[in-house]
C-alpha cells in the first residue's frame, strides 16, 4: 500500500485523488487533459478559419495532435500501472517514454509544416484580414487555459513520476505560449500589419521544434537506459570509498519514471557475515542518498579467507 502522509501539505482536492491512488490519479488528470484538449481545439480553429488567421489555424491544427496524443497518454497511463505478469515481469513502465517519443514526433511533424506555411505567406505576402475583438477574447481565454492546465499536469507528474504526464504538462506549455503569440499576432493584423500573424505563426513553429526536442531527447534517453554520466560517476567514486569495497565489477542504473533500477556486483572484504550485512545496508543507503529512490540488486563478493567465517 502506498503511504501518501508525506503528501499532507498538498492542496485538499490533491489529496484526496492521491488517496485513490497514484494510477487512478494519473487517469483521471489525462482524461480531463483530453476533454480540455478537445473544447479549445475547436475553439481555435472555428476563430481561425472565421478571421483567416494562419497562426491560430496553426495552433488548432496543433491541438488536432493534441486530441491524438492525449488520447494516447489516457491509454498509456492504464498500461503502465498495471504491474508486472508473466509476459511484462519488467519493462511496463518504459510505454510512457514510447509515448513521449510519439508526442515529440508529431510534434516536430507539425512544426515542418507550419515552418512550411508561413514561410509560403513570406514569399508570396499575407493578404488583409478581418479582426474581431472576440477573437482576441478566445485566444486569450485558450492561452490561460492551456497555462492552468499545464501546472495541473505538471504537478501531477511531478506526484507520480509519470514521463508521459510530464511531455504533455511541457507541450501544453508550449501551447500557452504559442497563443499568446497569436493573441500578439492577431492584434498586429487589426492594427493594419497581416505580417504579424505570420511572423506569431514562425514563433509557434519554433516552440513546436524545442518542445519536439526536449521531449524527444528525454524519452529516448530513457528507453536507451541512459543517465546522466556525471550521476553514474559520482555512484561509483561513492562506493568506492567504502572502505571494505576492493572492486567494483558491475554497475548498471537505469532510469525509470519515478525510480531509479540498479544492479551492482563488487568485490568486498569483509571477516564475517554480520559486516557483509552492515556493508550491504551502507551500499544501499550511499546509492539511495544520490539518486533517490531506487530498486537495488547488489551481489558483493567477499575476498580473502575470513570472508567465510561467522561473527
Amino acid at each position: 500500500m502506498t503511504d501518501y502522509s508525506a503528501n499532507s501539505g498538498l492542496p485538499r482536492g490533491l489529496r484526496r485523488w492521491l488517496a485513490m491512488g497514484t494510477s487512478t490519479y494519473k487517469l483521471v488528470v489525462a482524461i480531463g487533459s483530453l476533454i480540455t484538449t478537445i473544447v479549445l481545439t475547436c475553439g481555435k480553429m472555428i476563430v481561425g478559419l472565421l478571421s483567416g488567421s494562419l497562426a491560430l489555424v496553426a495552433d488548432a491544427l496543433q491541438g488536432l495532435i493534441d486530441i491524438i496524443v492525449t488520447t494516447v497518454t489516457v491509454i498509456v497511463v492504464s498500461l503502465s500501472d498495471r504491474g508486472s505478469d508473466p509476459a511484462w515481469t519488467c519493462g511496463r513502465e518504459k510505454l510512457e517514454a514510447f509515448a513521449a517519443l510519439a508526442e515529440a514526433v508529431l510534434l516536430g511533424i507539425i512544426a515542418v509544416f507550419i515552418w512550411h506555411l508561413a514561410a509560403q505567406k513570406l514569399i508570396h505576402g499575407t493578404p488583409p484580414m478581418e479582426i474581431e475583438v472576440w477573437y482576441l477574447a478566445v485566444a486569450a481565454v485558450a492561452a490561460s487555459a492551456d497555462y492552468i492546465r499545464h501546472l495541473i499536469i505538471k504537478r501531477a507528474a511531478r506526484t507520480t513520476g509519470s514521463m508521459a504526464l510530464e511531455a504533455n504538462a511541457a507541450h501544453f506549455l508550449t501551447d500557452s505560449l504559442g497563443t499568446v503569440l497569436v493573441t500578439l499576432g492577431l492584434l498586429g493584423a487589426w492594427y493594419g500589419m497581416p505580417v504579424a500573424d505570420t511572423l506569431a505563426a514562425i514563433g509557434v513553429a519554433g516552440l513546436l521544434s524545442y518542445t519536439a526536442f526536449c521531449v524527444g531527447r528525454r524519452a529516448l534517453g530513457m528507453l536507451l537506459d541512459r543517465i546522466d554520466p556525471a550521476l553514474s560517476l559520482e555512484v561509483l567514486d561513492s562506493l568506492t570509498a567504502l572502505p571494505e569495497v576492493d572492486a567494483i565489477t558491475t554497475l548498471r542504473i537505469r532510469r525509470m519514471p519515478d525510480r531509479h533500477i540498479v544492479d551492482l556486483m563488487a568485490k568486498v572484504e569483509v571477516d564475517s557475515l554480520r559486516d557483509l550485512a552492515r556493508l550491504e545496508a551502507d551500499v544501499e543507503y550511499t546509492i539511495r542518498a544520490i539518486l533517490g529512490e531506487a530498486d537495488i540488486c547488489a551481489a558483493l563478493r567477499p575476498v580473502g579467507a575470513s570472508a567465510g567465517r561467522d561473527g
